[in-house]
């Protein structure tokens, strides 16, 4: 298992199908009621995996593909000063911003921090038992404060926050249970990966892209947990209440997070920007089914079949770095270049005029220059 430019290139391109065809699903009224968010969620696992892992794997088999990899190849060598090549500052400057990325990282971490320092003073703490009857194992303490803008999960801690409005009993329920959902299916682990791929793809707009509606999928899978046991009268309820929560907060400001710049990145949120997407997709009446097992197949075998092949510059031999051989080696045949640049192949005492020689003819037979 190896990294190389032909492993980092073809990642890249086959990355950016697949994020192509997120949007495409995501963003199409139609797709999105055949295909699904569990088939989203999928297909971001596998863009998340794919870009981590941008190896050449034992059994990938290298293709020459000498039309883009052979330019490309050539540009990446190129020495500006010295032996100090277009690649090499490529890499400087990649290693450079994710350096700077990871510091940000830290800063985000460290702001993070100090939210849940002001909350621990001022929020009115209470647990999921509370208000529903709960499993011990998902009896998460929750937090509700006027400085929360939205329900979220904020950072890596198991803590719900609520903000602090006037809403009736069953419409908490639907709240907390939201929340819970996100820490069931640890999708502040998979904002951690998110952070992880931007600190590591800064560079690479698709990622960026990804990483800002994979919050609208992670909605719209919960969504669709909380409201499975549900008639359509209760998911009515529940779109109702989302648009309640929604309606209430649009005069609040989180001073908070504003003042300590939290990144969106690091909480798990309910916020207006995805709210319209996630009403049209409850009032489908399709919105509960699955998505064909065979489609989901399909989309797992893209990666294994990405990661099975590479492509790599090629340039055909020059006959003069073959070395000629002794007479032994001429019994079955030889291939002769003439003063003039042409090529004659002999065979058993046969001859035959040929154009310049491939790979195979060279790997087969000793070269003898006239």
């Amino acid at each position: 298992m190896n990294i190389s430019v032909s492993s980092v290139f073809i990642t890249l391109v086959i990355t950016l199908l697949m994020i192509f065809l997120f949007y495409l699903v995501l963003f199409n009224k139609k797709l999105i009621f055949l295909l699904r968010s569990d088939l989203l969620i999928v297909l971001s696992f596998i863009i998340i995996i794919r870009l981590l892992f941008p190896v050449e794997w034992p059994f990938t088999i290298t293709l020459p593909f000498s039309w883009i990899m052979n330019p490309l190849q050539s540009f990446l060598d190129y020495r500006i000063l010295g032996n100090f090549s277009v690649l090499y500052l490529l890499l400087t400057v990649w290693i450079v911003g994710c350096g700077i990325q990871v510091l940000r990282l830290m800063i985000q971490v460290k702001k993070i921090n100090n939210v849940f320092g002001v909350l621990d003073k001022t929020a009115i703490k209470k647990k999921v038992s509370d208000y529903i009857d709960i499993d011990g194992c998902f009896d998460y303490p929750v937090w509700l404060a006027d400085c929360i803008p939205f329900p979220m999960i904020l950072g890596f801690k198991k803590i719900i926050l609520v903000p602090n409005i006037d809403l009736e009993k069953k419409e908490f329920e639907h709240v907390i249970l939201h929340e819970i959902e996100h820490l069931k299916h640890h999708d502040n682990t998979i904002k951690l990966f998110i952070n992880i791929l931007l600190v590591i793809y800064w560079w690479f707009p698709p990622v960026h892209w990804l990483c800002d509606k994979i919050q609208l999928v992670l909605e719209m899978r919960v969504d669709k947990r909380v409201t499975n046991g549900l008639s359509d009268l209760g998911v009515t309820d529940y779109a109702e209440t989302l648009l309640k929560v929604q309606k209430a907060l649009s005069s609040k400001k989180d001073i908070t997070f504003n003042q300590l710049g939290v990144s969106s990145t690091f909480y798990i949120n309910d916020g207006s920007s995805t709210l319209y997407y996630r009403i049209m997709y409850l009032l489908n009446r399709n919105y509960k089914k699955s998505t064909n097992a065979l489609l989901i197949l399909i989309i797992l075998l893209i990666p294994l079949i990405s990661n099975c092949i590479v492509l790599e510059p090629y340039i055909t031999p020059s006959v003069d770095v073959y070395s000629s051989s002794s007479a032994s080696d001429l019994e079955n045949g030889f291939i002769l270049k003439h003063s003039d640049g042409s090529y004659s192949l002999y065979i058993k005492g046969n001859m035959e005029t040929i154009s310049e020689p491939d790979s195979d003819l060279l790997s087969q037979y000793p070269v003898i220059t006239e």
